[in-house]
């Protein structure tokens, strides 16, 4: 019964690694051999060899049907005849010297399974030459699936795998919304890399020897960030290692370690400062907001005792030396009473005094004229020769730029001011590469480009005798991105890919008339993604580019014609 029990644990342990066997040992064999009648080479001076007796040794040329197979790994066995072998690169063949009187070989090779004793249907002849030709099977290899479970699964972790065998290590893949990917492997042995922006990377090894079975590799992150915020009681923008985060405060999450945050104003002198950020963490950090650059202005008047307003604040009344104002230009305004009040811009330089000596013109008792009747205005409506007409309709062509680069086309219309129009826009531009990998993970990559349309609704001013006309707009824009070319490594494909986001816009046009019918326009506008698609969201998400084309701050100019 013991004998039995053995004999199954060892059949069953056959079982169970056949495929790695199988997978390990490949087969080759000889498909031909002939002796080459018109050949010399044996008896050739220059690559003759004889044995200790002073025969010719015969010289059989070995060639493989496998592109760079290593012939040298081959090794020949002719029993009780001596043989040399002798690489020939530069003919791709291999040189076995043998003794006459041989007629059989066993060839070798490890990894492989051996020829044993091949007959070859012939007795060697010194001084002869042979040829002989293998042919070898293509690898049999077993695959088993691997899954990695990445914790937390909102990390966009990526996984590199390389195999004990290759030195080369190779992309396993991306996870997807719920954390994981799969992808099946050959039997044997890995060590793999998990990485994730925020996290400190993971690595591990894996052994594959159960074909039919899912390997599943559970990996826990643990998070290299802190979340912090930084405010400075001041006007100033927020820089961390150079990047500008926001100004007066921002909230976000830093990698733990030592940063750089500096806080920079205009006429003021950059304040810096370290932070160390510790995994994990929730802090906030008050930073040194930055010095004031001053000089002084000294300010008199004519006559003395003017009361002085500098950008809006008082500073008591004339003869005054007013200390630590900002460098830059600055607006004083004297008062007196009985006399017209002055105003007058002055520049403040570092460490140095601006004289400032301003003379009042006194006021005089004049009879006030009447005022002129007011016209009677008519309806806006019927004002035919107004450069801005309260009700029109108007067409604009023109260009965007900004965050985003395109031409567009507009079309509209004002009734007593108020405003609504709709718009087509096109890029001008391509996107930086965008690269994927699809289900099989098969990598590839495209560019895209984007058009959309877009509506908004306002209300005009004139201003400057109605040449000029100031629209605040809010509206929405869809945007469309698509790309027709996309390419496996340098090949083309047919496939091709798109996405949306809708955005919202909030800005204002100032239109300038030239004539009663042509004009020019500006339309500054800021746009707020409101919505995404799947496909824009995941490029957005890797591309700051193309995220920026549905958020950000863009300029439309151009002319407008109205009718």
């Amino acid at each position: 019964m013991r004998i039995k029990s053995l004999l199954g644990l060892i059949i069953l342990f056959l079982l169970q690694t056949s495929p790695l066997l199988a997978q390990q040992l490949r087969t080759f064999r000889v498909t031909d051999f002939h002796r080459d009648a018109l050949a010399l080479t044996a008896r050739n001076e220059q690559y003759k060899k004889t044995d200790d007796s002073g025969s010719l040794y015969a010289i059989i040329k070995v060639k493989s049907d496998l592109p760079d197979d290593d012939l040298q790994s081959y090794r020949f066995d002719f029993g009780l005849m001596n043989s040399i072998v002798v690489h020939h690169p530069e003919t791709e063949e291999l040189w076995v010297y043998v003794q006459k009187n041989a007629k059989t070989v066993t060839i070798s090779r490890e990894g492989f399974v051996s020829v044993n004793k091949y007959d070859l249907q012939t007795t060697i002849e010194a001084g002869t030459t042979y040829l002989m030709q293998l042919s070898v099977s293509a690898p049999q290899i077993y695959l088993q699936m691997v899954m990695f479970r990445i914790q937390p699964t909102t990390a966009k972790a990526f996984i590199m795998v390389k195999s004990e065998s290759d030195e080369q290590e190779e992309v396993f893949g991306a996870v997807d919304e719920t954390g994981s990917v799969a992808k099946s492997l050959p039997l044997g042995n890995y060590t793999y890399r998990v990485a994730a922006e925020n996290f400190y990377p993971s690595e591990g090894r894996l052994t594959l020897n159960r074909q039919n079975e899912t390997h599943i590799e559970e990996v826990t992150l643990r998070s290299n960030v802190g979340m912090i915020t930084l405010q400075v009681d001041t006007d100033a923008e927020i820089y961390v290692d150079g990047e500008k985060k926001g100004t007066r405060s921002w909230s976000g999450s830093l990698k733990s370690g030592q940063h750089r945050v500096e806080c920079r104003q205009a006429n003021h002198k950059t304040s810096v400062q370290a932070i160390t950020i510790k995994e994990n963490e929730t802090r906030t950090f008050t930073l040194t907001p930055p010095t004031p650059i001053t000089g002084t202005l000294s300010i008199t008047s004519r006559p003395l005792g003017a009361d002085i307003t500098i950008d809006g604040k008082n500073y008591g009344q004339t003869p005054k030396m007013i200390d630590n104002l900002v460098i830059g230009q600055h607006t004083a305004t004297l008062s007196k009473s009985q006399y017209a009040a002055e105003k007058k811009t002055f520049d403040i330089r570092e460490n140095q005094t601006t004289q400032l000596d301003i003379t009042l013109k006194q006021n005089n008792s004049e009879v006030q004229k009447p005022k002129p009747a007011k016209k009677e205005k008519k309806p806006a409506i019927a004002n035919s020769s107004a450069y801005q007409k309260p009700t029109c309709f108007y067409g604009m062509v023109g260009t965007q730029v900004g965050t985003w680069m395109a031409a567009n086309a507009t079309v509209g219309a004002y009734f007593n001011q108020f405003n609504m129009e709709a718009s087509f826009l096109y890029g001008l531009s391509f996107s930086d590469d965008i690269y994927w990998l699809d289900s099989t993970n098969t990598g590839y990559y495209c560019d895209y480009r984007a058009w959309g349309f877009g509506g908004k609704f306002g209300y005009g001013f004139n201003l400057l005798n109605d040449r000029l006309r100031l629209t605040p707009q809010v509206g929405v824009t869809l945007l469309n991105i698509h790309s027709d070319d996309m390419f496996y490594d340098t090949t083309p494909s047919t496939e091709t890919s798109s996405g949306y986001a809708l955005s919202a816009a909030i800005g204002a046009r100032a239109d300038y008339a030239i004539t009663r019918s042509f004009g020019v326009y500006l339309a500054p506008e800021i746009d707020f993604a409101v919505t995404k698609s799947d496909v824009f969201s995941q490029i957005a998400d890797v591309s700051n580019e193309i995220s920026n084309w549905a958020n950000g701050f863009n300029v439309r100019l151009g002319f407008r014609l109205s009718f």
